[in-house]
């Protein structure tokens, strides 16, 4: 019978780590002290914190990896600037997804209140955005 393999607090940071580091988690299973990549998943879907801890780490990890690019290209030559190139446009692509600085969508914030104000011939105002009305359907023709 096998051993089970349970998720610790030493083996979440590591991976943790590693990602924020930009180290592909196809790379980290690979390491002989780490568990397999079916086994992370598993645990990515059974724990919620290590969900949102494992994908806290890819966004810093996706900045640390636009940074090795940036320097990787800043040394290129001409023997490796196609790979380079594909590296800086792989970067681009995932600051756009993983870190909402670089992303294109813009999110827009609306307020939605109305107040609804009026005043009597006796110059009392008379506020009724704030008074419920006890209306439950409204229906637009």
């Amino acid at each position: 019978m096998t051993k089970e393999l349970v998720i610790t607090e030493k083996i979440s940071k590591k991976i943790c780590q590693e990602l924020m580091l930009g180290t592909p988690l196809v790379r980290i299973a690979r390491d002989k002290d780490m568990p397999s990549l079916t086994k992370i998943y598993k645990w990515i879907a059974e724990h919620k914190e290590f969900a949102n801890s494992i994908q806290d780490a890819r966004r810093i990890g996706a900045q640390s990896y636009i940074e090795k690019a940036m320097d990787e290209l800043e040394h290129a030559d001409n023997r490796n600037i196609m790979v380079i190139r594909e590296k800086v446009q792989l970067a681009k692509w995932l600051a756009s997804k993983l870190i909402s600085v670089y992303g294109d969508r813009q999110e827009i914030k609306q307020e939605t209140s109305i107040e609804i104000k009026w005043t009597t011939d006796d110059k009392d105002i008379i506020d009724v955005s704030t008074q419920e009305f006890g209306i439950t359907d409204i229906k637009q023709s």
